[in-house]
């Protein structure tokens, strides 16, 4: 079985920084295109996840237009007992997280919440954050998305959904992919991030 490197995120452009009135909505977006230039550079490389048959024709991963209202400020409530939970993955396996906590944050005008996971024995620990919405199964991955935000000591995220990235086992079913616990759930559609062509 293929190693799991959909929890491998791309560096540029990814710092979490907390979002507020004053962000330059301008330097965010442009962020995300170099991530989004990062990621298609990946998949274009020798350690892409395409198949041989996807890859000769590859011209670049699909996204939503940016939205700034998808780019929101979160704050991590810390788990206090740092549970080690498993996860069943796209090939049935049981793979180990370590719960971090959950994360705060208003979308749609609603407060809701998202639990975060650090994985075990990770040299450069990061947060986690599977999710589901209402576009999973339509217009992206039914088994969700992913995000990964560097960790902040403040505990104050920007949780930027344009960086939702969709695993590796939607371009090669032989990696391992963890699905994302019930309780992560979105009942909105996030029309931000990596989505099908």
């Amino acid at each position: 079985m293929r190693p799991l490197l959909a929890l491998l995120v791309i560096a540029a452009g990814c710092a979490s920084e907390p979002a507020g009135p004053g962000l330059d909505r301008a330097a965010l977006e442009g962020r995300w295109e170099r991530w989004v230039a990062s990621r298609d550079s990946l998949f274009r490389s020798p350690t892409s996840p395409l198949l041989p048959d996807s890859a000769d024709v590859f011209d670049g991963l699909a996204y939503f237009d940016y939205a700034p209202a998808f780019a929101v400020p979160a704050a991590l409530v810390p788990s206090l007992d740092r549970d080690t939970v498993r996860f069943p993955t796209t090939t049935g396996e049981l793979r180990p997280f370590v719960s971090a906590g959950h994360l705060v944050f208003e979308a749609g005008g609603v407060q809701r919440r998202l639990e975060a996971f650090e994985t075990v024995g990770a040299e450069d620990p990061k947060l986690f954050v599977p999710f589901n919405d209402a576009t999973n199964g339509r217009q992206t991955y039914g088994g969700g998305r992913y995000l990964d935000l560097a960790l902040q000591p403040s505990g104050r995220y920007a949780l930027d959904f344009n960086r939702a990235y969709q695993p590796y086992c939607v371009y090669d079913p032989t990696y391992s992919c963890p699905l994302p616990p019930p309780e992560n759930r979105l009942e909105l559609a996030v029309t931000a991030g990596e989505r099908y062509p």
